[in-house]
């Protein structure tokens, strides 16, 4: 018997050892599967298929709930849905999974700058603004050995910043600098501190911090942007008279001849839309047309998300979607609008549309619903900066009109002022580092107007003649992230670039 019992004990142990083995067999490649499924997708993101990546994040999350890659992978879903699909919900819901999930986990403590950054992304109101930072806090106290400490205080500079909160943001970008030397937090507060440098006169000195940063990180996309603000530093304060040449670059060629120019837009991939009387043309970063939007005599366009929406009648046209008639609820007796010269989208998603028969700036929700009015005035042309701040040019005084996130009036650039006299002003443009570029179509020039409060005027850029590239009718105009500028010109029924 007791043979027998040892015989069945002994039994025993070997079938829980052969379940035990064959169950971590079954995890091991179960983890391994999950890891081969995440860097699929991390090669995905690096090559720019964000939806590819996406599916393979999904798959992570959902097929290896319990592989060691799933909260990276939910991570990674929120992020992506943040910055680039910008669909806040999903965001917040991959987000919410992952400190529910996986609280321990090592990508918590970037889940909670994640729930910071969705808050601010959606609202910027005192309360929102607190709970944002809040967030940020949560990182240190909860997590203080990790290397997400470094983004929340970055993010809590950043919040701070984007509300105008200068002098608050100060002290975290340059804490992130001196704590974290040579990271790319470092990097990034180093960019944020160069609109600052160069608003209190220090362009000198940004130049060197940006030059600092391509050393650190060459092929990182910090230095890209670097390299960007420095080649606008270049050409506005080191580089005198302020000067951009034509390049001898045209984007269409002399055949399309586009009339009755509503606009451009340059996406941050590098192609170019143009709104013209047939619709709008988009064209590759080398200038060749990928495709054109057909819409006949639109009076503006913008772009949503990865659809274009073309105006026309007051009525927005969305790609491969219904129409949306827009109309003003306030006031006694509801009115459609019959025409919107302008539209742009702030960075909560709400819309900014130029009301012309009220002589107003009104907001619309995302959907194209009136929400309230913005401003009291009679605009051509809108266009924000980083910032939320709108700059508006006035018909009436043929002025520019500086107003924030809100509608209050911050600032105003007088029709005439020292060194220029606008004569038609048509449209105008802010760089990367918050410069404001004012096209006069009559005098056919651009006025460059330094950043804050109190605007001085930097130079005027001329080319004038008849030679190919030379300013003579122009009606548009656009800049890139290098600074260069893409004027459409009546004369050559063109875009041509400058630099």
């Amino acid at each position: 018997m007791i043979g027998l019992k040892h015989a069945t004990l002994s039994l025993g142990v070997l079938l829980l050892s052969s379940s035990a083995y064959t169950a971590s067999a079954q995890g091991q490649a179960s983890d391994d599967l999950a890891r081969r499924q995440y860097e699929s997708g991390r090669t995905f993101v690096q090559n720019g298929r964000f939806a590819e990546a996406l599916k393979d994040f999904q798959s992570v999350v959902d097929s290896f709930p319990q592989s060691s890659y799933a909260d990276d992978a939910l991570l990674d879903v929120a992020t992506y849905q943040l910055e680039a699909a910008r669909d806040y919900t999903l965001a917040q819901g991959a987000v919410d999974r992952l400190l529910k999930d996986y609280p321990a986990s090592d990508s918590a403590p970037m889940a909670y700058v994640l729930t910071g950054r969705l808050t601010v992304a959606q609202s910027r109101t005192p309360a929102s603004v607190d709970t944002a930072l809040a967030s940020f806090e949560r990182v240190p106290r909860l997590f203080p050995s990790s290397p997400a400490v470094a983004a929340a205080r970055f993010y809590t500079g950043e919040t701070l910043r984007q509300i105008n909160r200068t002098a608050d943001a100060l002290p975290h970008f340059r804490g992130v600098i001196v704590d974290y030397p040579r990271t790319v937090w470092a990097a990034r507060a180093e960019l944020a501190l160069a609109p600052d440098m160069i608003a209190s006169g220090r362009a000198t000195q940004a130049f060197g911090a940006l030059q600092r940063i391509r050393e650190w990180f060459p092929d990182g996309p910090e230095a890209t942007t670097a390299l960007n603000f420095n080649t606008i530093l270049y050409r506005l304060y080191l580089r005198k008279p302020v000067s951009h040449s034509f390049s001898g670059r045209f984007i269409g060629i002399e055949k399309d001849r586009f009339r009755d120019v509503t606009g451009i837009f340059i996406e941050p991939s590098g192609r170019v839309l143009l709104g013209h009387k047939q619709g709008v043309t988009v064209f590759d970063a080398t200038g060749a047309v990928v495709r054109t939007v057909a819409s006949p005599e639109p009076s503006a366009f913008y772009v949503d998300g990865e659809r274009i929406v073309v105006i026309r009648d007051g009525i927005l046209l969305p790609e491969k979607a219904a129409p949306i008639a827009v109309s003003l609820t306030s006031g006694t007796s509801p009115r459609q609008l019959e025409d919107i010269p302008a539209v742009i989208t702030l960075a909560a998603g709400d819309r900014l549309a130029i009301d012309r028969k009220g002589k107003a700036v009104i907001r619309l929700s995302a959907a194209g619903k009136y929400l309230s009015n913005f401003a009291a005035v009679n605009a051509e042309r809108l266009v924000r900066n980083e910032f939320d701040e709108v700059a508006m040019i006035d018909r009436d005084s043929k002025g520019i009109v500086i107003a924030d996130r809100d509608g209050k009036i911050i600032n105003r650039i007088a029709a005439k002022g020292t060194g220029y006299q606008f004569d038609d002003p048509k449209d105008l443009a802010f760089d990367g580092l918050g410069h404001l570029y004012v096209l006069d179509s009559r005098k056919a020039a651009i006025h460059v107007f330094s950043p804050g409060p109190k605007s001085v005027l930097l130079g005027s850029i001329v080319s004038a003649g008849r030679e190919p590239g030379a300013l003579q009718k122009p009606k548009a105009l656009a800049i890139d992230p290098a600074g260069r500028l893409y004027v459409f010109d009546e004369s050559s029924q063109r875009i041509q670039v400058y630099q």
